[in-house]
């Protein structure tokens, strides 16, 4: 019988060699031996009584008493069984408890070692065909990428292209042509000649003015298609600003609301508002575009201004030949003042002239929808030029560097290096060039103009000087009386000859 006994804990077999596992297991089995023998020993006490009330009468306070006491203890024994009971009950219920958390434990441990052995097996069947997967996988990515470029290049060279659509249109609109006269050019912006830096002493202000405010017009037009900040940052007419002007390559583009050259600001100001600012920052001066006197004439009663609108004629032509730098456009030698100060060629070609190279290649893109991977079409750098070379365009670079996009971005590291490729005349030495140039050519213009009647009056002297004025400027013969009749010959029946004033008078 001892055999069948298992402990409700650990549900152990009994054996003589470990009859029980604990000390729980052996106080639950005498519990009801125990009971059993106090049971017996009341029904000895009660048997025990009743002989001796059989024998001895009972006397009826001790009777009492003891009836008292026996019923005491009956309550006491039958609430240590109650207590048993329940503690019996709340033991088996957490062994039950534990039963069952063991069961789930072993189960969860198993279903651990199935997904194990799963997950073991999953490994090893896919490390089969691992590098022949990264190996695809790369090729596919390596194709996105490529695939990307090339659209991220072709959108570059459509807007490229619509740049430079934009001002060929804005120049042939306002008026940008060439002349040809023989083996001479000359260049027109709004019905203007477009004015020559050596030549301005011969010239009316009006005209260096009209001239110089298309040319600032149309290169602020220009930079704007292009998304190019210029060098020199330039300042067109607007409200109480009626003329163009532009400032210093150091002074651009920091600086607030400047007042118009020669207007003076309210006296009521503060005088710290005047200089510059509360901050002690000085404002800078503008240099004009425009003039209301004659070269010489102005050199000589205002020095200060006539150099401001050396240096600011100067700067203008300084962006052009920077904006044609930056859009690939040849300007001829960048270390000659002629071929930098050339304002009407330069602008020419950066508005039409190259446009016109280009309209003849007519672009064709491949007609693929992904581009082989490892292909050497793109252009790892971003450079517009990789689409074209794919498409079998010629490359072209009108449109593509600018400050408004990011591909080819001229404020980049990329950028910055293509800028400091090419090295221009800084403007201070172009102005001092252009003010050599004009003082040199100053005594020569002591020129008057004179009607027919005087001209026919100076054919008839021994050494008539004729001159002759054509294309804009005044060119002169000085004839012996040898040569009267062939002047008369050239001259007759033309009005607007000049005459050289004497130098002594």
């Amino acid at each position: 019988m001892m055999d069948k006994i298992r402990c409700d804990v650990c549900r152990r077999p009994h054996s003589q060699k470990l009859p029980f596992l604990c000390a729980v297991d052996a106080r639950n089995q005498l519990y009801e031996s125990r009971l059993q023998n106090a049971k017996t020993l009341i029904e000895n006490d009660i048997l025990e009584q009743q002989i001796n009330a059989i024998v001895s009468p009972p006397q009826d306070d001790t009777r009492q008493k003891d009836s008292a006491v026996k019923a005491r203890l009956l309550e006491g024994w039958k609430s240590e069984q109650a207590a048993a009971v329940d503690r019996t009950s709340q033991i088996i219920a957490q062994a039950e408890k534990l039963r069952l958390a063991t069961d789930a434990a072993r189960k969860e441990l198993q279903d651990r070692k199935e997904s194990a052995r799963r997950r073991k097996s999953d490994l090893v069947s896919v490390s089969e065909g691992i590098a022949a997967r990264r190996t695809r996988q790369i090729e596919d990515i390596e194709r996105s990428i490529h695939m990307s470029n090339y659209k991220w290049n072709r959108s570059a060279d459509q807007m490229c292209a619509t740049r430079a659509f934009l001002c060929e249109e804005a120049a042939r609109l306002y008026g940008l042509r060439q002349v040809r006269k023989g083996a001479l050019k000359r260049y027109e912006i709004g019905g203007v000649e477009i004015i020559e830096l050596h030549a301005m002493n011969s010239l009316s202000p009006e005209v260096i003015s009209t001239s110089l405010g298309h040319i600032a017009h149309i290169l602020v037009l220009a930079s704007h298609y292009l998304s190019i900040r210029l060098p020199a940052e330039i300042t067109l007419p607007h409200r109480d600003y009626p003329r163009p002007t532009i400032f210093t390559l150091s002074s651009s583009y920091r600086h607030e609301d400047v007042p118009f050259p020669g207007s003076s600001l309210p006296q009521h100001l503060p005088s710290e508002t005047r200089s510059g600012g509360s901050n002690g920052q000085h404002t800078p001066r503008p240099r004009p575009l425009f003039v209301d006197k004659p070269l010489p004439q102005l050199a000589k009663e205002d020095p200060p201004t006539y150099a401001l609108f050396l240096e600011g004629v100067t700067l203008l032509a300084y962006d052009i030949a920077w904006v044609c730098s930056t859009q690939g456009v040849s300007i001829g030698d960048r270390n000659s003042y002629d071929d930098v100060c050339n304002m009407g060629q330069n602008l020419w070609r950066l508005m039409i002239g190259d446009h016109l190279i280009r309209k003849s290649i007519e672009p064709t893109f491949p007609n693929v929808a992904i581009l082989p991977a490892g292909s050497n079409n793109d252009d790892k750098s971003g450079g517009i030029g990789s689409a074209a070379a794919a498409a079998g365009v010629a490359k072209t670079q009108i449109g593509k560097w600018s400050h408004g996009t990011t591909h080819s971005f001229l404020g980049g590291a990329e950028g910055s290096e293509f800028i400091r490729n090419f090295k221009l005349l800084a403007p201070i030495k172009l102005a001092d060039w252009l003010k050599k140039k004009l003082s040199s050519e100053a005594p020569m213009l002591d020129w008057e103009k004179i009607d027919g009647d005087e001209v026919r009056a100076g054919e008839n002297n021994d050494h008539g000087t004729i001159g002759i004025e054509g294309s804009g400027f005044v060119t002169s013969r000085t004839t012996a009386a040898s040569g009267g009749e062939a002047g008369a010959a050239v001259g007759g029946g033309l009005n607007g000859w000049t005459k050289l004033k004497n130098r002594t008078s």
